[in-house]
């Protein structure tokens, strides 16, 4: 099964800029990107077929995700693009969201592709005393309690069930996460959505799932090849191809995004060009590919479940 390029989904954001936008040829703030999702909310077409990755799966599960693998263990992808901070949110683990939301829960972690100088997330809180917390939410003075952490181009932090965050404004970042599109939001600034109305807060749902004593793991750019996240739902590496590499998909599929130049990856002989910010998904069935040496950097991403 030859491996597939995807067609990214744009989706508008009142906090997103246009970066990537710019980057495909269209004027448009759109705040998130989805390059590789297979979940009722979006799934991206396959290039050259009729077929959504969604679908493509569901018809064929071992083949593409491989074998015992299913939905629950596709990863998904996009790009957030900010000019502005997105709302504090957490998102829970599988029990609780399948009961209240009817979706899974979600794991996620973000690759800083660029941010400018002063730029910060926030990750977790600076106190684990929740009825603290909630009276800090309730008396619009809860900013004080949150962890902001200063982020730089080539950061990857890993952000767990159950834990506050939130990009803030002037950053580029891919994320990588778990097939959800589960999100409690905390604490949104006061904002107003596109309707001129306060955009809803999921008070109750939020403290139900956070854990504040939750930290975050940050991995500091390095510009060599290697594994920069390790987490219970997925892997992802950092690759620097300065020689071809040649991978084997031994247990489940991969996910190669290209977050430099456009590069040529090659699969029984075909030469595929991978162009800047776009993704490969490689099937379990396609069995092997190889990063040729004009790829300057990438991140691949394979499920850990077993």
């Amino acid at each position: 099964m030859k491996p597939f390029l995807l067609e990214p989904i744009p989706d508008y954001t009142i906090w997103g800029t246009n970066h990537i936008s710019k980057a495909r040829g269209i004027d448009e703030d759109y705040g998130t990107w989805w390059e590789v999702s297979a979940h009722p909310y979006c799934s991206n077409k396959i290039v050259g077929t009729d077929k959504t990755l969604m679908e493509m799966i569901q018809e064929n599960p071992d083949e593409v995700l491989g074998k015992g693998y299913t939905l629950h263990e596709t990863l998904r992808l996009a790009y957030l693009d900010t000019k502005d901070a997105l709302s504090i949110q957490v998102h829970p683990e599988d029990d609780y969201a399948l009961e209240h939301s009817n979706d899974y829960g979600k794991y996620e972690s973000w690759y800083i592709l660029d941010a400018k100088p002063g730029a910060t997330l926030v990750a977790g809180t600076t106190i684990n005393d929740a009825d603290e917390i909630k009276n800090a939410l309730m008396n619009n003075n809860v900013e004080k309690y949150l962890n902001k952490v200063e982020v730089h181009k080539g950061d990857y932090i890993i952000i767990p069930s159950g834990m506050l965050h939130a990009l803030g404004k002037d950053i580029l970042a891919l994320e990588v996460g778990t097939n959800s599109n589960t999100t409690y939001r905390f604490y949104d600034y006061n904002r107003k959505g596109k309707d001129g109305k306060t955009r809803p807060l999921h008070v109750k749902e939020s403290f139900d799932v956070t854990n504040f004593n939750l930290k975050p793991t940050f991995v500091p750019q390095k510009q060599e090849t290697h594994r920069i996240g390790d987490c219970p739902n997925f892997t992802v590496d950092e690759v620097y191809a300065d020689s071809d590499i040649t991978l084997t998909c031994d247990k489940h599929y991969m996910i190669l995004s290209n977050i430099d130049s456009d590069c040529t990856i090659v699969w029984n002989s075909e030469e595929i060009v991978l162009p800047q910010y776009d993704s490969l998904f490689v099937p379990f069935a396609s069995k092997k590919i190889t990063i040729s040496d004009n790829c300057e950097q990438a991140l691949i991403y394979g499920d850990h479940v077993s």
